[in-house]
């Protein structure tokens, strides 16, 4: 891969974590000490669909997005973070937004609560999993480099 491109990579995942990092960071945060939200009201809110655990749930959820949020900010632990995002992305929409459909917002433009914002968010921390941190992360701080090898070495037959 050219000097260009895996600078772009690396820019680009940059991007890519502050965004989901900061998201997360914002989500958690409203759900622990929110205006008119908090932990309990997030418990309730859970129990209604059933989920099961939903004190363990919640504080989970606060957890792993302030924590998680920071980490992907930083760059740390990244395709561990982003995997258990993922997975929390799959459960709210199992527990929480399935019966809604889809849609986030229902075509006269009210909120109709769907999935497919956390389907994007989805697809971002499995971008994350996958490519990891990039270069510009305390994830590329610690990366063993072999010397023999460059990073995407093709063989050619």
């Amino acid at each position: 891969m050219s000097t260009a491109l895996r600078v772009l990579r690396d820019l680009a995942l940059l991007v890519a974590r502050l965004g989901l990092g900061g998201i997360l960071i914002l989500h958690g945060w409203l759900r622990w000490q929110g205006p008119g939200q908090g932990v309990q009201k997030q418990i309730d809110y859970l129990s209604q669909f059933g989920t099961p655990y939903p004190q363990y749930a919640a504080w989970g959820a606060i957890v792993l997005e302030l924590l998680g949020g920071i980490f992907l900010v930083v760059g740390a632990l990244t395709p561990v973070v982003a995997i258990a995002v993922l997975v929390e992305q799959i459960l709210i929409i199992a527990y929480t937004n399935w019966y809604k459909g889809p849609d986030l917002v229902a075509g006269d433009g009210t909120y109709a609560g769907g999935y497919e914002y956390n389907v994007a968010l989805a697809l971002l921390a499995l971008l994350l999993a996958v490519f990891g941190a990039g270069r510009i992360s305390v994830d590329g701080l610690f990366r063993r480099r072999n010397p023999d090898v460059t990073e995407d070495d093709d063989v050619q037959p």
